[in-house]
């Protein structure tokens, strides 16, 4: 689509002798003409982001009225935008694609001016609505690849991916998923959530380059699979990315909270489903062990990650009995579970846990002492540390009473 609007572009420039552009419906640059002489913000930043900011389309769609012909948008120098613009809708069958645009300082628009960017939007819209149709084909035969990568036995993994790979609908290489989910009461997605998480999806997808993405929607999951970005900040540009789909989910939705988890990046795209269950249980950890981000890499769960496969059940049977009556201490409980958890991540230093706590040392022995007969445990031997620290770790992942401390 781009090579053909440019060419149109470029065709409407040379015929009137003047620059001109086409945006879609959101005020996205899709195509322009070299512009001879000083431009404005707006177009500077419309060509080197291919978008502008909110306001401006506000002021842009505020000044077209509804109009299906020619519309002036005057200028606004608050918003950047020094220079007026002379805008035709794009519309095909009643539906707004875009606009064509021309420069009010480049002279009038009239006459043959106005057929020849009335022609233009014509020509425009068949094209764009050609491809929205073609997309809309090939979002069905994405959904469907992605479906059988992420459900299908392993040879049915290994032929979608490669589909995908030939069909250019991904580039090769090493790839991460990022999964997003709403937080809800018991669990229970809305249709809301769905179109929230739905809009966060597109909105990500539309700032990232052709093939370097994959999108997937489930009633409460926004699944992305993104190409592995080069160099050694890798993760943080994939944490980045998963702020930015956090903050588009929630700006369309009325939840507290969405939770992005990310899994670690793999060499074959069909073994994603791997990076999608460590994305899986990131979530999972962090809805429980609120210490940690919203936006979570799995390798940042640390001892989490291995207490987070093994079953409920089973980590509540390997809690120490002692550490279950040093919780029943009322409100004594949350002082001294904290100074045993301040000296377990001081390495039992009581110098270092003692300052982190505000605490006298004569104070800190004394806790560490009523600590110790509580729970039967002698935090001078490094087996039972590990227990003790470990079991905090448990306590706090099965929602006891060490919760969000």
């Amino acid at each position: 689509m781009t090579n053909s609007l440019q060419r149109i572009t470029e065709s409407l420039a040379e015929r009137l002798g003047r620059s001109a552009a086409i945006d879609d419906a959101r005020l996205r640059l899709l195509a322009h003409s070299s512009h001879q002489g000083e431009v404005d913000r707006v177009r500077a930043e419309s060509v080197l982001r291919r978008a502008v900011p909110k306001v401006v389309a506000e002021h842009v769609h505020a000044c077209r009225d509804g109009a299906t012909g020619l519309f002036l948008v005057t200028p606004r120098e608050d918003l950047g935008l020094d220079d007026g613009r002379i805008g035709h809708p794009i519309i095909h069958q009643g539906a707004l694609l875009g606009f064509v645009w021309l420069l009010t300082s480049e002279g009038p628009v009239e006459g043959e001016h106005h057929d020849a960017a009335r022609g233009a939007a014509s020509d425009a819209a068949l094209i764009m609505h050609r491809d929205f149709l073609q997309a809309g084909l090939d979002r069905d035969r994405e959904h469907a690849l992605i479906e059988q990568l992420f459900d299908g036995v392993d040879t049915q993994r290994a032929t979608a991916a490669a589909e995908i790979i030939e069909e250019r609908l991904f580039t090769m290489g090493s790839c991460a998923v990022l999964v997003a989910e709403i937080d809800r009461p018991g669990g229970h997605a809305t249709d809301g959530d769905q179109l929230a998480l739905a809009s966060g999806l597109a909105a990500v997808r539309s700032r990232r380059a052709p093939q370097s993405v994959l999108t997937f929607e489930r009633r409460n999951q926004a699944i992305l699979i993104t190409a592995e970005p080069p160099g050694p900040s890798a993760r943080d540009v994939l944490i980045a990315l998963g702020v930015s789909l956090r903050d588009a989910v929630r700006a369309a939705s009325d939840a507290d909270e969405c939770w992005v988890g990310i899994g670690r990046s793999r060499s074959d795209l069909a073994e994603v489903t791997s990076s999608y269950d460590e994305a899986m249980r990131t979530i999972r950890v962090c809805r429980r062990v609120r210490t940690l981000a919203p936006v979570t890499p799995v390798e940042r769960l640390g001892v989490y990650e291995l207490l987070g496969q093994v079953p409920e059940s089973t980590l509540r049977s390997m809690l120490h009995p002692g550490l279950r009556v040093l919780m029943e201490q009322g409100s004594r409980s949350d002082s001294l579970i904290q100074t045993l958890e301040t000296f377990l991540d001081s390495a039992g230093d009581v110098k270092a846990a003692s300052e982190r706590l505000f605490a006298h040392r004569t104070s800190l022995y004394y806790r560490l002492r009523r600590i110790q007969e509580l729970t039967g445990l002698d935090l001078s031997n490094g087996d039972d540390r590990l227990i003790a620290h470990l079991g905090l770790k448990i306590a706090r992942l099965v929602n006891l009473e060490t919760q969000g401390k």
